[in-house]
């Protein structure tokens, strides 16, 4: 009796230990990440660099936000790099042509919103596969974005993108300010609005969703317009720090990069798993490693495969973890 008993506090003692790593997991790896920055280059805390960062991250986090949303359903969309592209292309033409940067700002998100439509309905009207779909439109967003610039650069200079892009409130850099605004509305929105609740729903058993009498098209269609809308909000945000737009402006690069937050954060490729402060804690860890490349000096080149060794890390650890909790529940 007294070692079965034993037995039994060993093995709750691991379960709590497994889920205190899958909980965790993510924030000591940012600890981790922060430690070895600082050995290999003290100037990381210089306060010069962490404002750059804070500057940096915005735009990231946002797309990254959008990708966790759609890889909670099960989903994907590819095409918010090449998005990112086409929106900063419209942006830039219409306030050269009209010198309005409200114009422009609107029919940027306009833009977006079409993006998000497009995907939407032929994802949840036609039943094409998320990756084929948005692979497809990623093309179409390259294409139009060189089309529409003709791979030149256009100037994007105005107060109101100035201090979006490069403003602060108090010391404290306003891209940052408007990333935690976007990222709380997240929070609500996943946590307490049907959309979040449907969302995590759908990516744990889409089946069953359905069988509710839940409308399942209907949501994944709002899903992919709200990808749309923070492919063009970080579209904006890019331009405004940068004052100024070409075809390359988004493109593969931030793509991954948000995509790898998003599964360094813990949010789960078959869906159904994930949350709001884990992808905010996975931005900051991706851009914690171009920051620390950066500093050091390193090819630029190195920088996606440092990236792709920790997705696989974090990807096996998820792994490890949930097999070692499923063998103690069996």
């Amino acid at each position: 009796m007294a070692k079965n008993l034993k037995s039994v506090t060993n093995n709750n003692k691991s379960f709590n230990e497994i889920n205190f790593l899958k909980n965790y997991g993510n924030i000591l790896l940012l600890v981790l990440v922060a430690i070895i920055m600082v050995i290999l280059n003290p100037r990381f805390l210089s306060l010069r660099n962490i404002l750059n960062l804070s500057k940096q991250i915005a735009p990231t986090g946002i797309m990254a936000l959008g990708a966790m949303f759609i890889i909670m359903s099960g989903g994907i969309d590819l095409s918010m790099g090449f998005g990112v592209s086409l929106v900063a292309v419209v942006l830039g033409i219409v306030y050269l042509n009209t010198d309005s940067i409200l114009l422009a700002i609107i029919v940027s998100l306009i833009t977006g919103v079409l993006m998000g439509v497009l995907n939407g309905v032929i994802i949840t009207k036609l039943k094409m596969l998320p990756f084929i779909t948005t692979l497809a439109t990623m093309s179409i967003f390259q294409g139009l974005a060189y089309l529409f610039l003709f791979g030149k650069m256009a100037w994007v200079r105005h107060p109101f993108t100035v201090f979006l892009g490069n403003g602060n409130i108090f010391g404290i850099p306003f891209p940052f300010i408007f990333l935690l605004i976007i990222y709380f509305i997240g929070y609500l929105i996943l946590n307490h609005f049907k959309l979040g609740v449907y969302t995590i729903a759908i990516g744990n058993n889409e089946e069953g969703v359905i069988f509710a009498g839940v409308n399942v098209d209907k949501y994944k269609f709002y899903l992919y317009v709200l990808s749309g809308v923070l492919t063009s909000i970080c579209a904006i945000l890019l331009i405004s720090r940068l004052q100024m737009t070409t075809p390359t402006i988004g493109g593969i690069s931030i793509l991954l990069d948000a995509i790898a937050a998003t599964i360094i954060g813990g949010t789960a490729l078959t869906g159904g798993k994930g949350s709001v402060r884990g992808t905010f804690i996975g931005v900051i860890i991706i851009i914690l490693i171009g920051n620390i490349l950066n500093l050091l000096n390193i090819d630029p080149n190195y920088r996606d495969v440092f990236k792709g060794m920790v997705i696989i890390t974090v990807l096996f650890f998820d792994r490890a973890v949930n097999a070692r909790q499923y063998a103690k529940l069996d």
